[in-house]
């Protein structure tokens, strides 16, 4: 008896605090980057740090092919990888008067209710003109309570030199 209500106690126990099943999951991430792009917009630096696992997220962009070669003509000293970080682009947005904001299509999630993956196709916007365009993708930790960004990478198409093929101008 002692041990068959041990065993439902252990039982109910795991199912309480166990984390959410990965279709919950990806609501709960589909909410981040919700929450990311919103803060974009109403330039709220504080819920966006509020995003991130830690400091030292790695933050980083790769210019295109096309926009690497335009800008290694024009700017002789211009780099393949943009390295950045989160705080700095955040700032850059509140900062300024203008505008910003990011779209995006095409989600997909991957996870296993501890890690996850997070691909979308984006279209960086100021003053409502277009500015570059790519692919993102961000790496994620559930860490017991809520899911936090734990890296961003993505392609960097300036919008001038390659034209977005999902506007229409």
């Amino acid at each position: 008896m002692k041990s068959s209500i041990l065993i439902i106690f252990i039982l109910c126990s795991a199912k309480c605090y166990s984390q959410q099943n990965s279709g919950g999951a990806k609501e709960d991430i589909k909410k981040v980057l919700a929450t990311y792009m919103n803060c974009l917009i109403n330039k709220d630096s504080t819920t966006f740090c509020s995003l991130f696992a830690m400091d030292s997220v790695s933050f980083f962009g790769v210019n295109a092919t096309e926009t690497y070669k335009e800008y290694m003509q024009k700017y002789p000293n211009a780099r393949l990888i943009l390295k950045d970080n989160y705080r700095n682009f955040i700032r850059f947005v509140a900062s300024s008067k203008k505008k910003a904001e990011e779209k995006y299509s095409n989600v997909n999630i991957w996870n296993d209710n501890t890690i996850a993956t997070l691909t979308f196709d984006y279209s960086f916007w100021i003053d409502d003109k277009e500015t570059n365009w790519g692919i993102e993708t961000w790496q994620l930790l559930f860490n017991g309570k809520e899911w936090k960004i734990m890296s961003a990478l993505f392609s960097y198409n300036d919008q001038h030199i390659t034209p977005d093929p999902d506007q229409k101008n």
